[in-house]
């Protein structure tokens, strides 16, 4: 039987590469066993991925609303919603300009061909964009301010390292494949591994050591480890002197973060502190892999540039790993054309809700995003797409909270459907994913149906129309193309792992682009400090079975569920499997309280995106705010819980 490998292409660490057996939706998936990171290991969303793809909830045909609000739709066709599409848009950017178009869109696909080539058109005509700081701004912020740049190190350094370190990563349910090359080492006693974590995790369990940290107290614990390994003159001398900036000041700052103190604000015992710390500056190599979801609340990103100067001290050259695209040497904006126009202007990612509610945008273009399910505030997104003075498309492989909000929605092709290419955040090779299903309907990729705006808009710009293998040639280089075309796979170039793009040229202790931009030069603890009325913190973490809401329609709604440790259960008079009410000055929902021990007094869980008893998404309650560098503080929202009769 013919065997055929797609590269999925979800908004995952992993970037997966799939064998495919069968035709039809016969087809089967696997994990591929020849591929140089993945090793044959898969997750149960790649595995149902063809449901997916011949799921009841497909778009398949043009749709335009008859009323939004009442969510009630008629087929129409092709050439009627482009039409459509394109006199709207003339229509107001005539009479009301780019900065009332908001191109709203995120990392449901990140293929080359489906998420960066169809930006072309939308930076062409200057429309507004969102930051796209709801995922991982303030960690990469942070480094940044500190390395010049986020990049770190590559799956393939795993296999030198002696000590694993996941700091609030949870690689057992958000990176499979890492995970499953840890253990194997792990086993064969080549490698330690520590989870540091407020949350009781998988990887916690299957961890040598564990730190369970107080909720929000990571960045005492970093400069704690800073301090204690200088103090004990565990420092490389000569790494620092070559390498750093600003070391003495950094070095004076910390002192005061002795083992009694960060003990008293962590949480943890002082033996338990000198006991990583020391291992952590003996065993060597090491890497730390640093969660999104820590940088995701309140001083996330403070905590993140502590953490993140730690193998600095002990002479190791970015001993860390949080995101590597930008250590990718691929030309993303020349992919994305932004040299094609500045965006008339940027809105924060997590205040798209409050910009919609006002009614700041007569047009909303949506693709690759779900954001009445997955954006903070989400209800406000919605009630903002409902304006009557607003026309939304979404374009679509599935009928969303999003699409059902629609003007008129669009069919896109699942990626089993369609060529692209795929490349990851987390190893450097880039695939080359062929279809392996026929279109069911009449759907059109991301970038056909931007060029048929183009044209009805009678747009002249060559770069929309390029060729998208004649564009990639000029993002990587054509050798590099040929050899992903004929063998299906590349090895991209990266970045040196001892090269600093920061002013100094060197890792800067004290920043001097944050002292630039008026933050803190030095990493600094930021308080959570919930208010009174509502002293839980809900913090949401991903699902094995599901990304964000794709695979409902498989396996279900993610579970209305949240987790409570047994001591606060007790307090609120709940037992375990009773409804409770979770409520903030937002909204309010009913979820089913489950006692458990993943979480610490004080902390809630509940998985990304889920929904509610009583039909809403847990987004409603999420906070919107900003941290200090710009990002999301989705893990910081605070909330009450009452039982209810």
């Amino acid at each position: 039987m013919e065997k055929r490998i797609v590269i999925c292409p979800r908004d995952c660490y992993d970037t997966c590469f799939l064998e495919v057996t069968g035709s039809g939706n016969k087809v089967r998936i696997r994990g591929f066993k020849e591929s140089p990171v993945t090793r044959g290991v898969t997750c149960p969303r790649a595995l149902a991925d063809v449901k997916r793809s011949f799921s009841g909830s497909r778009v398949l045909l043009p749709h335009r609303a008859l009323n939004k609000s009442e969510g009630t739709f008629a087929r129409t066709t092709w050439k009627q919603a482009i039409s459509m599409i394109a006199e709207k848009l003339k229509e107001i950017l005539a009479t009301h300009g780019p900065s009332s178009i908001l191109l709203l869109d995120y990392a449901g696909n990140r293929g080359v061909f489906t998420r960066l080539l169809p930006q072309r058109l939308w930076y062409f005509l200057r429309v507004a964009r969102i930051d796209y700081s709801i995922c991982d701004r303030s960690g990469s912020m942070g480094i940044t301010l500190h390395y010049g740049s986020d990049y770190g190190r590559l799956p393939e350094d795993l296999e030198k390292t002696r000590l694993l370190v996941y700091w609030g990563f949870n690689a057992a349910v958000t990176n499979l494949h890492g995970f499953a090359i840890a253990r194997d080492l792990q086993r064969k006693g080549l490698l330690r591994i520590v989870t540091i974590d407020a949350l009781k995790t998988e990887t916690a369990k299957a961890s040598d050591m564990w730190l369970r940290v107080k909720f929000g107290s990571d960045v005492y614990l970093a400069l704690g480890i800073a301090n204690y390994i200088i103090e004990n003159q565990l420092c490389d001398e000569r790494f620092l002197k070559e390498h750093t900036y600003g070391f003495e000041e950094f070095k004076e700052k910390v002192a005061k973060y002795n083992l009694k103190y960060v003990s008293e604000k962590t949480g943890l015992k002082e033996d338990e502190i000198v006991e990583f710390a020391e291992l952590y500056a003996c065993e060597k190599p090491s890497i730390i892999y640093i969660g999104y979801g820590l940088q995701r609340r309140i001083g996330g990103g403070e905590t993140v540039r502590a953490i993140s100067l730690l193998p600095a001290l002990i002479g190791l050259h970015r001993g860390f790993y949080y995101s590597n695209s930008s250590g990718l040497m691929v030309d993303f904006d020349y992919l994305s054309g932004r040299d094609l126009g500045e965006p008339s202007r940027i809105i924060p990612q997590s205040k798209v809700g409050e910009y919609l509610e006002k009614g700041e945008f007569k047009f909303v273009y949506i693709y690759l995003t779900n954001p009445v399910a997955t954006h903070p505030s989400s209800q406000k997104v919605k009630r903002g797409l409902l304006r009557d003075d607003v026309f939304v498309v979404v374009h679509e492989t599935h009928w969303t909270d999003t699409s059902l909000c629609a003007d008129i929605v669009l069919p896109a092709p699942t990626y089993l459907e369609k060529d692209d290419v795929v490349f990851s955040y987390w190893h450097n090779y880039m695939g080359y994913s062929k279809a392996v299903l026929k279109p069911r309907g009449e759907e059109k990729t991301e970038l056909e149906v931007v060029q048929l705006i183009a044209r009805r808009l009678e747009l002249k710009e060559p770069r929309i129309y390029e060729d998208p293998w004649k564009a990639l040639e000029k993002a990587v280089s054509p050798p590099i193309v040929r050899e992903l075309v004929n063998k299906g796979v590349v090895k991209l170039r990266y970045r040196r792992i001892d090269e600093y793009q920061t002013p100094t040229g060197k890792i800067e202790f004290v920043s001097r682009l944050a002292e630039k931009i008026g933050v803190s030069p030095l990493p600094r603890p930021i308080e959570i400090n919930p208010p009174r009325e509502y002293p839980f913190i809900l913090v949401s973490s991903a699902h094995i079975l599901y990304t964000h809401t794709q695979f409902e329609d498989v396996y279900g709604p993610v579970p209305p569920e949240i987790l409570v440790n047994g001591i606060d259960l007790d307090s609120l008079g709940v037992r375990d499997g009773e409804v409770v009410k979770v409520y903030n000055d937002k909204a309010s929902v009913k979820l089913v309280a489950r006692k458990s021990d993943k979480v610490p007094p004080g902390v809630v869980f509940t998985y990304r995106s889920c929904k509610t008893l009583d039909g809403k998404r847990i987004n409603v309650l999420t906070s919107d705010e900003i941290d200090e560098l710009g990002g999301s503080t989705l893990n910081t929202t605070f909330v009450n819980l009452r039982r209810l009769p």
